[in-house]
């Protein structure tokens, strides 16, 4: 260890976990402590002093890796003295860290400050936020003086959306590699679940709020500020003679093969992810990406009978049209587990055994410039990938977030940027040693081989 940024390099934690006190933010410091108990040094904090002294106790963490940091309140005046001290502790408190791990959501409420500070403390961040609006408003407020300080800001390194992105940066690359001279014509993400029961109703707010913003236009609006704030082009028109692949499902169950399930659109931020990562790419590598057409895209669960299928869709229907309105949403807000059919029940936390018998498979197809829209024909440029792990929320979240930071201390020269607001696809896509250190926390990447036929994989 200790490949950190030389502004970092000689701080006492690797990384400070900020919301250790949640449910989420303490399975990673359980996981740095069981996982790393003498690789890696870490703190915790939040507001808590309390409920932070019990975390640190039952973790057997000196009282010296414990900070109590409030989060300022940005609607404030500058001359607020109350608040300008609380900005001032938070970026005391991220000065003692080389990465910032923060756990505390929903972002949209109280993320901001948070990155603010790290970026004030030269601390680099990374989160789990799942919220594309919060994507593009960090971009906004704090790209520039990131990129000036050499921090990075990595929102969305768990589940939502690192099998996604980093399948999709893998399924592009191999394809490329297969097929000299092909391009990157469509990418087809296939999330598959087994065996997960339940979930922290955190996520489920997290997501009324994130769709109430998008259906009133706010989600929309700060993604124009980000392509008229850095004058981002739109990307080509694909041309006419690429392949109309993949098939989206529509609002209907269709068939997907590969994973033996039926597809429904995913609800999650993964398209928006993957989509404003190429935006970023565009926007930072004019010159290697301003002529290159996106790929068709489409991302999906799978689910085990049509029948599901249909419930999942009325559940969704209803979904939607409470969260269009804030009465709706306060509705969606006090009884969570009604709307989910018992999946997120407020004050009812997955159990052990629970998050033991949950898994995931992600199957993700890219399709090339040459291959064949018509489905009797063999297509003739065609990658694909998996990527599978152990229950995704609180199991697989919290390796893949300590991956991907443990990528940043060790390996910060083979990522593709030094500093910004970016988000995994377009930092860590071509960087092996990612996907090394997955493999390393029990997420899987591997290259399906499609000349045999099983479909025997190679590991990444």
């Amino acid at each position: 260890f200790g490949m950190a940024s030389a502004s970092a390099a000689d701080r006492p934690f690797d990384f400070i976990v900020y919301g250790a006190t949640g449910y989420t933010g303490k399975k990673v410091a359980q996981y740095i402590v069981q996982q790393y108990p003498t690789q890696l040094s870490m703190a915790i904090a939040g507001r808590s002093k309390d409920k932070l002294l019990a975390v640190a106790q039952e973790l057997g963490l000196p009282e010296s890796s414990v900070f109590v940091a409030a989060l300022p309140d940005n609607t404030k005046r500058e001359d607020d003295d109350e608040n300008q001290k609380t900005k001032e502790q938070l970026v005391q408190v991220l000065s003692q860290a080389k990465i910032v791990l923060a756990c505390a959501g929903p972002y949209r409420h109280c993320g901001m400050p948070l990155v603010q500070a790290a970026v004030q403390a030269k601390t680099d961040y990374l989160d789990l936020c799942g919220e594309p609006q919060f994507f593009d408003d960090t971009l906004l407020e704090c790209n520039e003086t990131a990129k000036a300080q050499n921090v990075l800001v990595v929102s969305a390194c768990a589940f939502d959306c690192v099998p996604a992105e980093l399948s999709a940066c893998l399924v592009s690359k191999e394809l490329l590699k297969k097929y000299p001279g092909t391009q990157v014509a469509g990418i087809e993400v296939c999330h598959t679940f087994d065996g997960v029961v339940k979930a922290n109703a955190t996520t489920f707010h997290a997501a009324v709020d994130g769709f109430h913003a998008a259906s009133k236009g706010d989600t929309k609006l700060s993604r124009k500020k980000v392509t008229e704030k850095f004058g981002i082009t739109k990307a080509p028109k694909r041309p006419e003679d690429w392949p109309k692949l993949p098939e989206t499902p529509g609002n209907l169950p269709t068939y997907h093969k590969d994973s033996d399930s039926y597809m429904l659109k995913f609800p999650g931020a993964d398209a928006a992810a993957i989509m404003a990562s190429w935006r970023y790419l565009r926007m930072q590598q004019p010159d290697t990406y301003k002529d290159r057409p996106n790929p068709r895209l489409s991302v999906c669960f799978g689910v085990p009978s049509q029948m599901t299928g249909y419930k999942i869709v009325g559940m969704g229907a209803i979904f939607s049209g409470l969260a269009s309105f804030s009465l709706g949403c306060d509705m969606l807000h006090s009884n969570p587990g009604l709307f989910t059919n018992g999946t997120f029940v407020e004050g009812e936390a997955p159990s052990d055994a629970d998050l033991e018998g949950g898994s995931f498979c992600t199957y993700t197809t890219g399709y090339g410039s040459g291959s064949s829209s018509d489905t009797e024909q063999e297509e003739e440029e065609v990658v694909k990938v998996t990527c599978k792990g152990p229950e995704p929320g609180y199991v697989a979240t919290p390796r893949m977030l300590i991956a991907l930071a443990l990528t940043v201390l060790n390996h910060r020269d083979k990522l593709a940027f030094s500093g910004g607001v970016v988000l995994p696809g377009a930092l860590f896509g071509e960087t092996t040693e990612v996907y090394e250190s997955l493999k390393e926390n029990g997420i899987n990447f591997e290259v399906v081989d499609q000349t045999k036929k099983d479909d025997t994989t190679t590991r990444v």
